[in-house]
Order: C-alpha cells, then sequence, then structure tokens
C-alpha cells in the first residue's frame, strides 16, 4: 500500500438506497472522472450530469463532482459519483474505476488518514469523525461534533503552548541563571507548573467523561437468590425482561439491558444469583457466567433484600472484591424497602463491612421507588454535565494520566533546583501531548486508529 497511489471506494452505505457515493481522492481523480463520466476540463464545485461508463457500456447515471486539492477533505483531487443505490449498479460503477491504472481500492479509514497525514485534520479530529459515525447516544454524538470542531484539540494545543513557554524559560535560566532567578526561586515557577498540572486534570475529566460515551459503562446487579435483582432489571429496562418469582435461583443466565443515564450508554447485566452450592448444574454454570461480569464491570450492585436475613452478604461481598480487584465501584442497594426492614440485616449493613459503602434504598413497587438508586447511579459512574464534554478515546486518557505524572514529575525537580531534569520531565509530558494530537505517532499506532474505520470513510 502506498499514500502516493489514487484510492476509491463506495463511501455509502451497502444494500437498497436511494443514492450510492463512490469516492475517489488522488492525482489519477480527473483521469477516472474522463474515463467513467467522460468528462473533460471539469471544474471544482460544480455539479455534473453524466452518464457512467464501464469502457464503452454504459452502467448507471448521475451527478459527478469535483474537489481539487488542498481544498478536500483529503486534500487531494477528489471526485465523487453519486448515482443510484442498490447491491449491484454501485459495484459496477466501482469495479469500471479500479480497472482503470494506477488505482486501487482504499483501505478502511484511508480517505481520513490522508486528511490526517496531508495535515487537514489533527488525530482528535479523525478519531471524532469514526466517533460521530458510531455514536450510541445523542450526547456521545454532540460530544464526537464538539471534538470534530476543535474544542479537545484546543486544550491540548494551550496545554502545549504553556508547557513550550516554560520551557524557554528554563532554557534561558541554564544559559543566563542571574537574569531568571526571581522566577524559579520565588515559586513563581512552581506555581506556574501548578496551574499548568490543574489545566491537564480539567483537560482529563473532560476525556474521561467524553470515554464513557464512547465506551459506555457496564453495570452488574450481584447479590444472593432472591435478592430483587430481575425486578430491578425489569424496572430500568420498562418492560418484563427477566422471570421473577419467590423461587432463588430463577435466574439461571446473564440477562442484558441497555439504557441511557444523563446521556451516557449503560449495559446493565442481571446475573445469577452468587451462592457456594448452587441448586443444579444449569445454575453452576450461570454463577460462572456471573463471574465472568463482574471481572469487567465498571460499577457493581450488591442487592441485598432488607426485608429479610441476609446470610450470604458478607460472603458475596467478598467474592466481588476479590473478583473485581477494587472496591470502589460497589454500590449496595437496599431493596424492598416497601416491606418492614429486617432487624439483623440492618445490623449487618450497619457494620464495619458495609458501612463503608454507598448504601441506596430501592423499590420496584412503588412509585418512584429507584428515583434515589438513579441518582446514586450518576453520581458513582462520574457522569458530570454534557455542556463543555468532547469525546474521547482510552488512549487520551492514558496519555493525559502520563503528561499529568511528568510534570508531577517536574514540580519535584523544581524544588531540588534540577532545572535540567525539569526541563526533561517537560519534554516528555509535550511528548505525550503529541502522541494524543498526532504531532508524535508511529504507523503502528496509525494503522490501529483507522482500521476501525469504515471503508469509503
Amino acid at each position: 500500500m502506498s499514500f502516493d497511489d489514487t484510492i476509491a471506494a463506495i463511501a455509502t452505505a451497502p444494500g437498497r438506497g436511494g443514492i450510492a457515493i463512490i469516492r475517489v481522492s488522488g492525482n489519477k481523480a480527473l483521469e477516472v472522472a474522463a474515463k467513467i463520466a467522460h468528462l473533460e476540463n471539469i471544474k471544482p464545485r460544480l455539479a455534473y450530469f453524466r452518464k457512467f461508463y464501464d469502457g464503452e457500456n454504459p452502467v448507471d447515471e448521475g451527478l459527478v463532482l469535483y474537489l481539487k486539492g488542498p481544498n478536500s477533505y483529503t486534500g487531494e483531487d477528489t471526485i465523487e459519483f453519486q448515482g443510484h443505490g442498490g447491491n449491484i449498479v454501485p459495484q459496477q460503477v466501482l469495479s469500471a474505476v479500479l480497472a482503470i491504472d494506477g488505482v486501487r481500492q482504499a483501505e478502511p479509514g484511508e480517505f481520513t488518514r490522508r486528511a490526517f497525514l496531508n495535515g487537514k485534520i489533527d488525530l482528535t479530529k479523525a478519531e471524532a469523525v469514526e466517533d460521530l459515525i458510531s455514536a450510541g447516544s445523542n450526547s456521545a454524538a454532540k460530544a464526537a461534533l464538539a471534538s470534530l470542531d476543535g474544542e479537545f484539540a484546543k486544550y491540548l494545543h494551550n496545554l502545549t503552548e504553556l508547557l513550550t513557554n516554560f520551557r524557554v524559560r528554563i532554557e534561558a535560566c541554564l544559559d543566563f541563571p542571574e537574569e531568571h532567578e526571581d522566577f524559579f526561586d520565588s515559586g513563581k515557577a512552581e506555581n506556574n507548573l501548578i496551574e499548568i498540572k490543574n489545566i491537564a486534570n480539567e483537560a482529563l475529566s473532560l476525556a474521561g467523561q467524553g470515554v464513557k460515551l464512547n465506551e459506555g459503562a457496564r453495570i452488574v446487579l450481584a447479590g444472593s437468590p432472591n435478592a430483587g435483582k430481575s425486578s430491578l432489571l425489569n424496572a430500568l429496562a420498562g418492560s418484563d425482561k427477566a422471570i421473577v418469582t419467590n423461587i432463588p435461583g430463577t435466574t439461571r443466565d446473564t440477562l442484558t439491558i441497555n439504557i441511557e443515564v444523563e446521556g451516557i450508554p449503560v449495559t446493565i447485566t442481571d446475573t445469577a444469583g452468587i451462592r457456594d452450592v448452587p441448586g443444579d448444574e444449569i445454575e453452576a454454570i450461570g454463577i460462572n457466567k456471573a463471574i465472568d461480569e463482574l471481572k469487567r464491570s465498571d460499577l457493581v450492585l450488591l442487592m441485598i433484600d432488607s426485608s429479610m436475613e441476609a446470610p450470604e452478604a458478607k460472603n458475596t461481598l467478598d467474592k466481588i472484591i476479590s473478583l473485581s480487584g477494587d472496591n470502589r465501584n460497589i454500590l449496595i442497594v437496599k431493596s424492598k424497602t416497601d416491606l418492614l426492614p429486617n432487624s439483623s440485616t440492618e445490623q449487618l449493613l450497619n457494620s464495619e463491612d458495609f458501612i463503608c459503602y454507598k448504601q441506596v434504598n430501592c423499590s420496584t413497587k412503588i412509585k418512584d421507588g429507584t428515583s434515589d438508586l438513579y441518582t446514586a447511579l450518576v453520581e458513582a459512574l462520574g457522569i458530570i454535565p454534557a455542556e463543555g464534554v468532547f469525546s474521547a478515546r482510552r488512549r487520551h486518557t492514558n496519555e493525559l494520566n502520563e503528561t499529568i505524572e511528568a510534570i508531577d514529575r517536574a514540580i519535584d525537580m523544581l524544588k531540588f533546583g534540577d532545572l535540567v531534569l525539569c526541563a526533561r520531565e517537560l519534554s516528555i509530558s509535550q511528548n505525550h501531548l503529541g502522541m494524543i494530537t498526532g504531532k508524535v505517532t508511529s504507523d503502528d499506532l496509525l494503522g490501529k486508529i483507522f482500521s476501525t474505520f469504515c471503508i469509503g470513510k
């Protein structure tokens, strides 16, 4: 694969439809227009109605558009054939285009990759294109559009500029120490770096929310059999997804629903009750699946029937902690609070093992019986107002964390008076920011990013 080639692909979804677009980008784009649509001396940004030919045989008709580079999406000469949709005709047109010498099928995301390589967009905007296409909620689409408009890039460019200016002062101090003593000896420099770190933390917080919008959150309902997990799943789903009975062990498999919590796509999984001695082999399989879900969860709702004794609750809590490896992602849900509370269970929930966790009352039998739980979910998932949020990915937050850690080390070096190592740490922090925008990157990283795109985009 060479990025000097001319590439072509169908840019619209396959199947029956009113229109199909075949996109061509590269230095042979005008030659393609001449051979396919018999268009010579085509002018940019005008629509031409023409028949599309495969050799001498017409295969379709429609509009031809020419976008002259660098004023195009890819930054290269681009031709679009807008013909009829369907399964056959667009493929015939594409086959005719690909039969031209020097034109090949575009790889997934190659049009957007060329836009990045030609300086039309940075990596945050390139990834926002894919995020916008695959958005699973209105909030996710809005955040992706914000990144596409450059909101994320503004934070990163501001951070980069602040770090660059600080590094300039360090280099000047190393060369002319007598002229910059006041800045570094008075504490102003440390305060300056702390301000930069605070801006990086703000960017990290917003990016973390963007990751939630992209990836969604995984919530698992766990607890003893007959604790009310299936009833809660049905209440959150707004329909009867799970079988609800008074017989312990009714849920034998994992059941999943998808909802939105303040714009965040959330997958909630109802699992088989975890107990040491399953009723039969089928329930044992369900418990193993529940354990797998617990390991992948972002938040576990440990449901405890407040109206009954809960002898297995402590054992279940210990298992959840051992499986998830993080006791911070547990929310205790006291179910069936419309019934009289059980005194021994109340005492258990106020014990040292349980009192350290957030606890919320819940009842699926009364109006607004799950409203407190909804509020607790917003808090537990760390959801912040959607205003100002941009789309982001896990790699972005990883790089921002590395940036902040490097700034922390730079502050330590500043306190020790080692300006050389301080400058080195700040250089490392800038490199991590560059990995986000694409200023510092590798072919492997680009290949991984753009491989997730659609062909034709």
